[in-house]
């Protein structure tokens, strides 16, 4: 009888645990919806009725002065975080984690070893490269990071309705061309953000996604 080698199979390549931002395609529309209405809020907030409210949360202002007021940079060193806010985008950094970009108009961020940005940024194609996390360790790191963000942002939005209070938040909601989230819900939206693995996601986001947006005929 002839021997017959027995067939090779390819043997299952590992499973990549943790790495990935696991962000459910609903997830990544919302939030994508409510980093547009942020970012125009921070906007409104630099003329806010009392003065600017970003330099009031202890933001410095730094400004190209060879072009216009919209490549000013908002930037905030509070502790080993590192923030910079424009009209494209923001950046958050940590010393022991590297830092985030997330542009304004695309809800996923990517990740580069450094904890800040310089101070003479003013356009995006000024950032330095930001790319996806490699290898576990990495992603360890961004996802704290993100976390931590998208928890900053709640402080912020909660400190605001505390400082400028909930009317004037709404006011600036309304202002923007498409409201989304209402604004005494913006704090808890982000917080919400936040506090998910989406990995280990079991709930029907539809519904929970709901209950912090602007309804048709509810505005």
């Amino acid at each position: 009888m002839t021997n017959v080698a027995p067939t090779q199979y390819p043997q299952p390549t590992p499973a990549r645990t943790g790495q990935g931002w696991c962000m459910p395609r609903p997830i990544r529309r919302f939030g994508g919806r409510l980093m547009e209405q942020q970012v125009w809020c921070w906007g409104r907030d630099v003329e806010g009725p009392a003065g600017n409210l970003l330099m009031g949360f202890g933001f410095q202002r730094h400004r190209d002065h060879g072009t216009d007021v919209r490549s000013t940079c908002y930037r905030l060193d509070q502790n080993e975080s590192h923030i910079s806010l424009w009209a494209f985008g923001m950046f958050f950094g940590h010393r022991e984690l590297g830092g985030l970009y997330l542009d304004r108009f695309d809800f996923c961020p990517s990740w580069a070893p450094v904890e800040s940005v310089s101070l003479a940024i003013h356009w995006p194609d000024e950032l330095p490269v930001f790319t996806r996390p490699q290898g576990r360790p990495q992603w360890q790191r961004a996802r704290k990071l993100w976390k931590s963000l998208l928890a900053w942002i709640a402080d912020y939005e909660t400190w605001v309705h505390s400082t400028a209070g909930l009317d004037y938040r709404r006011e600036c909601v309304e202002t923007w061309l498409r409201p989304f989230v209402r604004a005494e819900k913006t704090p808890a939206a982000w917080r919400f953000l936040s506090q998910q693995r989406w990995d280990q996601q079991n709930q029907p986001l539809a519904r929970t996604l709901k209950r912090y947006t602007i309804q048709a005929g509810t505005a």
